[in-house]
């Protein structure tokens, strides 16, 4: 089984999507590393100073009025329960040379004091503790303050980055998908245009929208394009000049032979001038296809302008009706209406004469072709027949593919209806039995019809 190809869409997106959310991760740790670094650091000198500033305070009563006098009425930070939460608050001790608890903060817990650093800060027990003490002095402070204020601060620093790179991230990949959906929808253009082209159309690949990193592609589809053509311009040619060139020694040979077949009176001569004739005539009749082939290689199916096709498919029933023996050969059903198409109207003719001439090889002798277009844009030719079977049905349709070899025809009439009805739009059904019958063969032609047209009817 044929592994599907990767899609270019989910590949750029998921290529630039990975590298996106390791740079988004990478710039919350470097974000989230310098803000507690900077943070910390700006907390830290915060705490120190209030102590030098609590020890200097703490000095100056002890020289006016003594330690003693310092009562928690007159604590220097009574300010702060007016202004912070309890567990926010500053908690300080200071003390003696001896290490004594001279004065305290409420709500201070021992515990905090024993965790200090003599002369530093540390971390303990859920505090930062700052320990100062004075040059020349007796006295040390010591202040503490929670952690839970520090690291909500840095949680709430840390949750609106990621907001931020959330909304940045999204905003990013919605833009990043849009740009790249766009120049997937470039590419998938150009595709789906040069997937149409065929022998009916080689021009040039449009490119109003393309990018310059697949000009150089876009070149050489379209030199390969332009040797494709003039091959097949060439090609086309020559079997269109073979053609008509053929045409007129033929018609000569086939003069001279009948004149010939009616001077001579031996019966073994003159059967082998009605072989010779019955050959011209097939030839005559190959030319005639080679023509067809040639004229609906060159995009003859649709025409330049809309109008009704009935009068050309009345004109094309009578003609079919003058080639049969006898009235009875030949059931019609004429179309009713008007059929406005842009179906040009030689190929209208080439594919009925076709599919009416190959009713005429198969039908079994003595038996009716039925064409019926009785009903809008659709022509059905039947004829009686031994069924045929699927994988048949689909041989026919290749080029100088027959149903037997000894079939009278060149296998050509069934590859150019296909061709004209591909050109023209419109579609080709086989069938074998003919629809409610056991037996026959049936060729249905639906043609495009102008679409305003059908909605009025």
């Amino acid at each position: 089984m044929k592994k599907r190809p990767a899609s270019l869409l989910n590949t750029l997106f998921k290529s630039l999507l990975l590298p996106g959310a390791i740079a988004a991760i990478l710039g919350l740790l470097i974000v989230y590393t310098l803000v507690k670094e900077e943070y910390d650091e700006l907390q830290d000198i915060a705490l120190m100073s209030k102590a030098h500033l609590l020890l200097q305070l703490v000095e100056a009563q002890n020289r006016i009025v003594g330690i003693s006098s310092l009562q928690d009425d007159k604590n220097p930070l009574s300010f702060e329960p007016g202004l912070l939460d309890q567990d926010e608050l500053t908690m300080f001790w200071v003390l003696d040379d001896t290490g004594e608890v001279l004065l305290r903060s409420p709500y201070t817990e021992d515990a905090i004091l024993s965790a200090r650093v003599e002369g530093g800060l540390v971390t303990a027990l859920g505090y930062r503790i700052a320990e100062v003490g004075g040059v020349g002095s007796a006295l040390t402070i010591v202040t503490a303050t929670s952690m839970e204020e520090r690291n909500e601060a840095i949680r709430d620093v840390l949750f609106g980055v990621i907001v931020g790179f959330v909304l940045l991230g999204a905003f990013f990949a919605f833009a990043t998908y849009r740009a790249i959906r766009h120049s997937a929808g470039v590419i998938v253009d150009l595709s789906t245009e040069i997937m149409r082209k065929d022998a009916s159309d080689l021009s040039p690949i449009d490119r109003t929208r393309t990018f310059a990193e697949i000009e150089p592609a876009i070149d050489t589809v379209d030199m390969l394009m332009a040797r494709l053509d003039a091959t097949l311009k060439a090609e086309r040619a020559f079997a269109t000049n073979a053609a008509h060139e053929l045409r007129t020694p033929v018609a000569i040979c086939v003069a001279h032979v009948q004149r010939l077949r009616i001077k001579l009176t031996d019966p073994d001569t003159t059967q082998g001038a009605i072989e010779i004739e019955q050959g011209l005539k097939r030839l005559t009749r190959l030319i005639e296809r080679l023509l067809q082939m040639s004229r609906a290689r060159s995009g003859l199916g649709v025409g330049g302008v809309q109008a009704d096709i009935v009068p050309v498919v009345d004109l094309l029933l009578r003609e079919l009706s003058d080639r049969t023996t006898s009235e009875e050969m030949l059931v019609i059903t004429p179309p009713q209406g008007i059929w406005m198409s842009n179906v040009d109207p030689d190929a209208i003719g080439i594919i009925l004469n076709n599919l009416f001439d190959n009713a005429q090889k198969h039908a079994i002798p003595d038996t009716p072709i039925i064409v019926d277009a009785g009903k809008r844009g659709r022509i059905v030719i039947s004829n009686d027949c031994a069924p045929i079977t699927p994988a048949d049905l689909e041989n026919i349709k290749q080029r100088f593919a027959r149903n037997t070899p000894r079939a009278e025809g060149f296998g050509l009439g069934l590859s150019i209806v296909q061709e004209l009805c591909k050109q023209s739009g419109s579609t080709l059904d086989l069938a074998s039995p003919a629809p409610g019958r056991a037996t026959g063969f049936s060729a249905t032609i639906t043609l495009p019809l102008d679409r305003a047209e059908n909605q009025t009817d």
